[in-house]
């Protein structure tokens, strides 16, 4: 206990170490104005505090494009795809794959020209950057294929290595058209 003596300053009795407390402790409260208690023991019967819940970034995922809006070339495909004028993103449709520490992502970009798939002016460069805490994921993006079982259908393929599962944004420049879409990377 702190005896004061109206001057707003602790007694020198205040100054005197209780046998069992450390004396860093003591005077820690005695030069702070505050008195020394012990931390009680829980209450039997009585339940511990509910544990604070981790906090759960959302990620929402970007949805395709409805086979109306696309390419004629897309329409006809189930595939989900995204993207505007003449650069289209095969939205994943598969788990990541765990490879080297990392997170692998693989999925189609396709090129056009006057609707229709064409490589000749390029690859389109592909990042990505993590939305939900700082973070950036390397891509490359393979030769020009062409699709099995699609007539006329022809892409760059692309992986994307995540160093880390979360929410990710993925953009694709080809030209002065842009595509960028979500997509949430889990551990497989």
């Amino acid at each position: 206990m702190i005896d004061r003596s109206g001057d707003g300053m602790p007694s020198l009795r205040a100054l005197t170490v209780p046998l069992g407390l450390p004396l860093a402790a003591a005077v820690l409260a005695a030069v702070s104005g505050c008195g020394i208690s012990r931390l009680a023991e829980p209450s039997p019967g009585v339940p511990p505090p509910a544990p604070v819940p981790a906090v759960t970034v959302r990620c929402t995922e970007t949805t395709p494009t409805a086979p109306a809006d696309r390419p004629e070339v897309l329409a006809l495909t189930s595939s989900p795809w995204f993207g505007v004028s003449d650069l289209w993103a095969g939205l994943p449709d598969q788990p990541a794959v765990a490879q080297d520490g990392a997170l692998v992502l693989r999925f189609p970009w396709v090129t056009l020209a006057d609707d229709e798939p064409t490589g000749e002016l390029g690859p389109p460069t592909v990042v990505a950057t993590r939305t939900d805490a700082p973070g950036e994921a390397s891509a490359q993006v393979g030769a020009y294929a062409q699709a099995f079982g699609i007539s006329g259908l022809a892409f760059w393929p692309a992986a994307v290595t995540f160093p880390a599962p979360g929410c990710w944004t993925v953009t694709g420049t080809f030209g002065s058209t842009a595509v960028a879409f979500a997509v949430r990377v889990d551990e497989p």
